[in-house]
């Protein structure tokens, strides 16, 4: 059951008489699995809905409301999902590479279709159960986001670790089927899933297009700290170009047969090959920016369309700390703020001395690799902007468990902490008009 905690004033659900206390038990007569039944409901028309009142009386309610009304409903924290234990043992893991020490968040890995739906997590569906594929089509709780790797079996079996994974296309054919929409991830680790490999999965996805909607294919990511797992290679420049060369044809094909270019690369190619990012154009709806596809693209246009609506430069001077991937995308930008404005402003490439040097992307950073790089605020302009993504994401921590006020007490000096947008991070550096 779901226990109420609070109704938002002027909803159905104050409208229909559910008080804060009251558990919501049924919907059209069938037990609550979880909040995702509420969810499902909140899109709904006309259902039923049982409630045990605070008062210990069991009530069911005949709801007719607009699809776009709500219930208004904020349950107790123990009503949300608790996420499920990943059974796999990837090749990859990032969670496997992590050292000891760190928060106990960190270690837990996830793999819980509940949260695909509700947050966009990447799952493999290794664990899903009949009851639960079945619940899935009735509810038509879509999209779902996953992680596929690689279609033939037998390989992507070894790269989750994992023999007794079921087959996935058979159960992506059957979401497709259904009407379930679906966004695919490869990892990409050279000499496993590369070349024919990679054709052959891509070729199998789309063959579910438009139900599996976009795939993106990302570099591996690999730690200083794997002593004792499987050996992987790194993604280098040559391979980086390889794997744009074929999946910009393959996705040139889908153009031509479609009119969607279906599957991309993460921005991270790009920067390992040192080639040029695709226009903004050509990243659609964006469906997979949180996989770092097109995200460099959007804050190039996001920075672009704001630049009119300033004025000039603030007076302080400002530090940006990135990761070693991002610095010369960041540079650029801010060489035209310089020219343009005459920002004063420094750009520091921090390496990653924590997680290990190949790791450089810029959310990975942490707040004592930062600290050492700018020799505790010797080294450093009037403000430290940095990134919104090296932070947890509902804390203001550092991924080696340093938090943000530490952070700036140690430092000593002002710090802000950029949204992932260009605008705000021009509104940082410049002013404009009142």
């Amino acid at each position: 059951m779901l226990k109420i905690l609070f109704v938002e004033h002027g909803s159905v659900g104050e409208e229909i008489g559910l008080e804060k206390g009251d558990a919501v038990t049924h919907f059209d007569g069938k037990p609550v699995a979880d909040v995702l039944d509420y969810e499902y409901y909140e899109g709904q028309e006309e259902f039923s809905l049982t409630v045990l009142t605070k008062d210990g009386q069991t009530v069911t309610v005949d709801v007719e409301k607009d699809c776009d009304e709500t219930l208004g409903l904020t349950f107790e924290d123990g009503c949300y999902l608790t996420p499920r234990a990943c059974r796999n043992k990837c090749v990859f893991c990032f969670v496997d590479q992590m050292p000891r020490g760190m928060r106990k968040t960190l270690y837990f890995k996830d793999d819980d279709w509940r949260l695909s739906f509700a947050a966009g997590n990447y799952v493999t569906f290794t664990n899903l159960t009949e009851e639960e594929i079945n619940r899935i089509l009735e509810k038509k709780f879509s999209p779902l986001y996953v992680s596929v790797h690689a279609t033939d079996d037998v390989l992507r079996r070894r790269m989750l670790g994992n023999p007794s994974a079921a087959a996935i296309m058979p159960l992506m054919r059957r979401f497709a089927e259904g009407g379930i929409t679906m966004h695919a991830q490869i990892v990409l680790c050279p000499g496993l899933n590369d070349g024919d490999a990679l054709r052959k999965s891509l070729e199998d996805l789309y063959s579910l297009w438009p139900s599996v909607r976009t795939v993106s294919v990302v570099p591996v990511g690999l730690t200083r700290f794997r002593d004792n797992l499987p050996a992987v290679k790194a993604v280098d420049a040559v391979k980086a170009a390889e794997i744009l060369r074929l999946t910009d044809e393959f996705a040139e094909k889908c153009v031509r047969e479609t009119g969607a270019r279906f599957a991309w690369c993460s921005d991270e190619f790009y920067v390992l090959s040192g080639e040029q990012p695709l226009p903004y154009e050509e990243y659609g709806d964006f469906a997979q920016i949180e996989n770092g596809v097109g995200l460099l693209a959007k804050f190039q246009r996001e920075f672009d369309e704001s630049l009119p609506y300033f004025t000039g430069a603030k007076k302080q001077s400002f530090t940006i700390a990135t990761g070693e991937s991002a610095y010369k995308f960041i540079n650029g930008l801010v060489d035209r703020l310089k020219e343009k404005f005459g920002v004063r402003c420094d750009v520091r490439a921090v390496p990653n001395d924590f997680y290990g040097t190949s790791v450089t992307v810029t959310g990975l950073l942490t707040a004592g690799d930062i600290l050492k790089n700018l020799d505790y605020g010797k080294n450093c302009g009037d403000v430290l902007l940095i990134s919104r993504s090296m932070l947890k994401e509902t804390e203001d921590v550092f991924l080696d468990g340093m938090t943000l006020e530490r952070f700036r007490a140690e430092l000593g000096k002002k710090v802000e902490v950029t949204e992932n947008d260009g605008f705000d991070f021009c509104a940082r550096m410049l002013k404009g008009e009142e």
